[in-house]
C-alpha cells in the first residue's frame, strides 16, 4: 500500500570591497563614535571583542568582512587595496587588534572620520592624507552591493529582480526571497530543484527527470542576469537540472512579474545570477561523498589576468556521479563555467562567457508509477521501483554563450546590453510505464509499456538593452528605467519507433522492465517544430515624493509569435504535416503600480497592481491552444528592516483574478500527439497570504523562513490544483557556535506542506497525501582558516513520501534518509 496516503561587482570600475563596505554603512547601528580622533589611527580600544571567521584572501574583501562583523562603517577606495592579501583572521577579540592582524605588511591603517566613520590611508601620508582621499559615497542604487558570496548571510542587501533597479528587500514592493551563496553551500544545494525546494512559497512538483516550478499555483518564468530566457520551455532544456556551481544566488519574486517578463505569470520569476571574476586571486577546490556510491569534484578559480586588474577572469568546473536509491538509475553531470571581464575604458565594461553542462542518466524515468491498479484498488509498490527499463537514458546537454557591454555615465547613468545564444539537446530513449488507461492487474502486474525514442533540440537567442540612473524633479531626486527585449525561440523534438508507422505498446510485468528488449528505433511517429518569439519594450520610474515615500509606476509593451508545424506518420508512409499557430499578440499593455511608504525606521507599508498577460502552450479537446491567461495581480504588505539590514522580514496578502485559467479535462480523450486535453476555465480567483524571515537573528545565527497559504477556486466555488498544498513552511538555519566551539557550525532545514488530492483520470479514484514534514541536518567544522569539512543528511525521519503527485496520472517517491560528507579547501 502507498506509505503516504493517498555596483556590486560594480561593473564598470570593480569595486566589490567598496560595495561590500558601503553595505556595512548600513549597518553601522551599533559603530563607535571618532568624534575628535578623526586624525589618528583607529581607537577601538574600548570595544567589545567579537567572534572572526575571516579566511585569508584579496585585502579588500577581508575588510569589508571585518566592518561586517565588527558592526563599523568602513570605506575606502578599491586602489589602495589592489593587489594585496590578507591573512587568516579568527578568533575573539577587539576591533582595534582585528585590524592590525589584517593590516600588518599592507602600508595601510584605518583612521576615524568626524561623523564616526572610518577609512584607510597610507600609513606612511600622515594625518593629512585623510583630507586628501577622495570620499566614497552612495549616488546611485546600483551601487549597492547584491553580491552575496563572502557575505556570511541568508539575505541581501539589495535586489533587481522584480523592477531592474537595485532596491532593498524592504523598498521593493512584491514579495521578493533571495538564496544566496551562503544557503547554497551550507544547506548543500547542489541543482535549482534543491534552491527551490528551500524557497518561501514555491512548490516543486517532479514529473520523472523534470520538475515543474510554480507559486501561489501558477508558474515561474526564468531569467539568467535579468535577462528573460524561453531556454527551459521545452524538453531539450530542463530547468531543475540546473548546477548551482555557476550561480552567486537565486532571486525568486512571488507575483505576476509582466514587467520584466513579456509573458508575465501571476507565480512570478526565477532569476539565476552567475558568479563574476574578483581582482585578487581567490577560489576553492573541494570534494564529496554520498550515500548510494555518489562522489563530486569541483574546482573554482578566480582573479586578474594583468598585471593592472583592468582584464579578470573566473573558471568553474565540476564533476559528480553515482547511482541512486531508484533501482538501476545512475546519473554524472559535468560543469564548465567561464568569464572574463575587460576594463576597455575606466567607465565601460566588456564581459564575455561560456556555461557548459552534460547531464547524463542511466535508468531514467520518463512518466510515473500508477497509483491504482486496473480494478481501481491503490497500487503497493517498492519505494525503489522504477518506471522505466534499466536501458532507459535521458541525457541533457546545454551550452550558454553570453557577452555583454556596460557604461556608466558621469551623470550616474549606465547602460547595458546583454546578449545570449543557449543552445540545449536531449539524448532520450526508454521503456517506460504507460499510465492511460490505468490497465495494471493486481495479481500479475502485468501493464503496459511505451517504447519509444524522444530526442529533442532547441537553441534561444536573447538580446536585452535598457538604461537606468536617478534624474531630478521638483527638487528631489528619482530614479528610472528603460528597455527593450528580444528573445527567439526554436525547437524540435519527435518520436521514433521499432514500428512502421505507430507507437510501440507492450504487455509487461511492470515489476520486471528489464526483461523489455531495447530495440532499433528506425521508423519516424511524429515530429514537431516550432518558433517562439518574444519582443518587448519596458519602462519605470521610481518617484520620490517624500523621504518616507516612493511610488514606482511602469509598463510594458508585448508581442508574441508561435508557430507550430508537426508531422504524423501514423497512417501514412510519407508523413502528414500541418502548420498550426498558438497564438499571436500585438502590442499587449501591462502596467505596473508599486507604492512603499517608511512607516519608521524599521518598517514600511507597500502595495503593488499589476496586469496578467501569459500565453497558454496546452490544448483543449478539439486539439486548439486555449487562449493566453489575462487578469490581474494585486498585492499588500510590510516590510522590515532590522538590525541595520541584516535581517528583513515580510508579510504579504495578495489575490489574483485570471480568465483563461487551464484545468485538466476529465472526459476528454487523449490528444493526437499522446498529452491530455485542458479546459479554459473563466473567472478563477487566488488568494492567500504570506510571511517570510531572513538574515542574521543573533551573531552567528542565520536563517531563511517563510509560511504561505494559498488557494485557488473557480467562477463555482470549486477547489483547484489539489494536488498543490495550500500551506505551506520553508525554514533554513546556520548556528555558528561561540567561544572555544567557533568552529563548528551547526544548522538544518524543514520543510512543511499541507494534504494534497488527485483525482486520477482513468479509474475516477482519489489519492491523497497527507501533511508533510521533512527534516534535514548539516554540521561544519573549519579545521583552519582554509580547510573545512561539512556533513549534510536529508530527510532524517526517512519519510515516505510523494516528491511527484498527479503529473503523470501516477506518483514519483522522494529521496530517503541520504547524506553528503564534503572537504573544501579555500585559497
Amino acid at each position: 500500500m502507498h506509505r503516504p496516503h493517498h555596483r556590486a561587482p560594480a561593473p564598470l570600475r570593480f569595486r566589490p570591497p567598496v560595495a561590500a563596505a558601503l553595505l556595512a554603512c548600513a549597518l553601522s547601528g551599533t559603530a563607535w563614535h571618532a568624534g575628535a580622533r578623526a586624525a589618528e589611527a583607529l581607537s577601538l580600544s574600548d570595544a567589545a571583542p567579537r567572534q572572526y571567521d575571516i579566511p585569508a584572501g584579496p585585502l579588500g574583501r577581508s575588510l569589508s568582512a571585518f566592518a561586517l562583523a565588527s558592526g563599523i562603517a568602513l570605506s575606502f577606495e578599491p586602489s589602495l587595496t589592489d593587489g594585496k592579501t590578507g591573512p587568516a583572521l579568527n578568533g575573539r577579540m577587539g576591533a582595534r587588534e582585528a585590524a592590525s592582524r589584517l593590516l600588518a605588511g599592507s602600508g595601510l591603517e584605518v583612521i576615524g572620520r568626524e561623523d564616526g566613520s572610518f577609512t584607510l590611508r597610507r600609513a606612511a601620508a600622515g594625518a593629512e592624507a585623510l583630507q586628501a582621499l577622495p570620499a566614497v559615497t552612495v549616488s546611485a542604487a546600483a551601487e549597492r552591493s547584491t553580491v552575496t558570496e563572502g557575505s556570511g548571510s541568508y539575505t541581501t542587501r539589495a535586489t533587481g529582480a522584480a523592477t531592474r533597479m537595485a532596491l532593498s528587500l524592504r523598498e521593493t514592493p512584491q514579495s521578493v526571497s533571495v538564496i544566496g551563496r551562503q544557503q547554497i553551500e551550507e544547506q548543500n544545494l547542489l541543482t535549482l530543484n534543491d534552491v527551490l525546494r528551500q524557497t518561501p512559497g514555491i512548490v516543486a512538483d517532479r514529473l520523472d527527470e523534470r520538475v515543474s516550478f510554480s507559486s501561489r499555483g501558477f508558474a515561474l518564468n526564468t531569467m539568467i542576469d535579468g535577462v528573460p530566457t524561453l531556454s527551459f520551455s521545452s524538453a531539450a532544456g530542463e530547468a531543475s537540472m540546473v548546477s548551482m556551481q555557476v550561480y552567486d544566488r537565486i532571486e525568486v519574486v512571488r507575483g505576476a512579474a509582466g514587467l520584466l517578463n513579456g509573458s508575465g505569470s501571476p507565480g512570478g520569476s526565477i532569476n539565476l545570477v552567475r558568479k563574476r571574476p574578483t581582482t585578487e586571486f581567490s577560489g576553492h577546490v573541494g570534494a564529496g561523498v554520498g550515500s548510494w556510491n555518489r562522489y563530486s569534484a569541483e574546482v573554482d578559480l578566480s582573479g586578474k589576468l594583468n598585471e593592472t586588474g583592468t582584464l579578470r577572469g573566473r573558471v568553474v568546473a565540476s564533476h559528480a556521479d553515482g547511482n541512486s536509491f531508484t533501482d538501476s538509475k545512475k546519473q554524472s553531470e559535468d560543469v564548465f563555467y567561464g568569464i572574463v571581464e575587460a576594463d576597455l575604458t575606466r567607465d565601460t565594461l566588456l564581459t564575455a562567457g561560456v556555461e557548459y553542462q552534460r547531464t547524463a542518466i542511466k535508468g531514467a524515468n520518463f512518466g510515473q508509477s500508477p497509483l491504482f491498479y486496473g480494478n481501481g484498488a491503490p497500487t503497493s509498490l517498492p519505494r525503489s521501483l522504477s518506471s522505466s527499463a534499466p536501458w532507459s537514458t535521458w541525457n541533457m546537454e546545454t551550452q550558454r554563450y553570453f557577452v555583454n557591454l556596460e557604461h556608466h555615465f558621469d551623470n550616474d547613468w549606465r547602460v547595458k546590453v546583454d546578449a545570449a545564444l543557449i543552445t540545449n539537446d536531449r539524448e532520450r530513449y526508454s521503456a517506460d510505464i504507460w499510465l492511460y488507461p490505468g490497465n495494471i492487474n493486481p495479481v500479475t502486474n502485468m501493464g503496459t509499456v511505451q517504447v519509444s525514442n524522444n530526442p529533442a533540440t532547441s537553441v534561444t537567442r536573447a538580446l536585452d538593452v535598457y538604461a537606468t540612473g536617478p534624474f531630478s524633479l521638483f527638487g528631489r531626486t528619482h530614479s528610472a528605467v528603460l528597455g527593450a527585449n528580444f528573445n527567439r525561440y526554436a525547437y524540435d523534438y519527435g518520436n521514433y519507433s521499432r514500428l512502421l508507422n505507430t507507437v510501440d505498446r507492450q504487455a509487461a510485468n511492470i515489476l520486471n522492465l528489464g526483461a523489455v528488449a531495447q530495440p532499433d528505433f528506425r521508423y519516424p511517429v511524429n515530429q514537431f517544430s516550432g518558433v517562439t518569439e518574444e519582443k518587448a519594450l519596458y519602462g519605470a520610474l521610481r518617484f520620490k515624493p517624500t523621504d518616507a515615500l516612493s511610488l514606482i509606476v511602469g509598463s510594458r509593451f508585448s508581442w508574441y509569435d508561435n508557430d507550430l508545424v508537426s508531422r504524423t506518420w501514423q497512417g501514412g508512409a510519407n508523413g502528414r504535416a500541418v502548420a498550426s499557430s498558438a497564438g499571436h499578440e500585438r502590442a499587449v499593455f501591462t502596467p505596473y503600480g508599486g507604492l512603499v511608504y517608511d512607516l519608521d525606521e524599521a518598517w514600511s507599508a507597500y502595495a503593488s497592481y499589476t496586469n496578467i498577460f501569459q500565453p497558454n502552450t496546452v490544448r483543449d479537446a478539439s486539439n486548439q491552444v486555449i487562449a493566453p491567461r489575462r487578469g490581474t495581480n494585486a498585492e499588500f504588505g510590510v516590510k522590515g528592516e532590522h538590525m541595520g539590514g541584516k535581517l528583513n522580514s515580510s508579510f504579504a496578502v495578495f489575490e489574483v483574478n485570471e480568465d483563461n485559467a487551464t484545468e485538466l479535462d476529465p472526459g476528454a480523450a487523449l490528444l493526437p500527439d499522446g498529452s491530455a486535453a485542458y479546459r479554459a476555465v473563466s473567472g478563477a480567483k487566488t488568494r492567500g497570504f504570506e510571511t517570510t524571515l531572513s538574515g542574521e537573528l543573533a551573531r552567528g545565527w542565520q536563517l531563511m523562513a517563510g509560511y504561505t497559504y494559498s488557494a485557488k477556486f473557480s467562477n463555482k466555488n470549486a477547489l483547484m490544483n489539489t494536488n498543490y498544498p495550500q500551506r505551506m513552511l520553508r525554514l533554513a538555519t546556520s548556528y555558528r557556535l561561540p567561544g572555544a566551539l567557533s568552529k563548528l557550525t551547526v544548522g538544518g532545514n524543514l520543510s512543511y506542506q499541507s494534504g494534497t488530492s488527485y483525482l486520477e483520470t482513468y479509474s475516477n479514484k482519489t489519492a491523497y497525501q497527507g501533511g508533510l514534514t521533512l527534516i534535514g541536518l548539516m554540521a561544519r567544522y573549519d579545521v583552519s582558516s582554509q580547510l573545512s569539512l561539512s556533513l549534510n543528511v536529508e530527510n532524517l525521519t526517512d519519510k515516505y513520501y510523494y516528491t511527484g503527485f498527479g503529473g503523470y496520472n501516477g506518483y514519483t517517491y522522494g529521496n530517503p534518509r541520504n547524506a553528503w560528507f564534503k572537504a573544501n579547501y579555500k585559497f
